[in-house]
């Protein structure tokens, strides 16, 4: 690879593969990039949601922060898989300095 081909793929982004916001649920728990957990879906409204965080000010997040929603109870008995688990593209040290909206 060559260095200006290293250089376009420092510090990049990564893409959110959740299409809409029918993947995000009022109550669904909210982890940063790097695992921790910032709180809970609140409300969800227009192409954003709220993240209730018991320690902090609540955050209205967009969507494009959301990189993917995991799910545990893969269970086939139980019926459909239903993600648990909303993973922002941002580490928990970095939340505060989106600029994101206070609730």
């Amino acid at each position: 690879m060559s260095e200006s081909q290293e250089t376009q793929h420092e510090g990049e982004i990564l893409k959110s593969n959740v299409g809409n916001l029918a993947d995000v649920r009022v109550g669904m728990d909210v982890t940063s990039i790097d695992g921790e957990k910032l709180g809970t879906v609140k409300e969800i409204k227009d192409n954003t949601f709220l993240l209730n965080r018991p320690l902090a000010r609540d955050l209205w997040v967009p969507l494009a922060a959301v990189m993917t929603t995991q799910q545990y109870n893969s269970n086939f008995r139980r019926g459909m898989n239903v993600a648990e688990d909303v993973v922002l593209n941002v580490s928990e040290a970095h939340v505060d300095n989106q600029g994101w909206a206070h609730a």
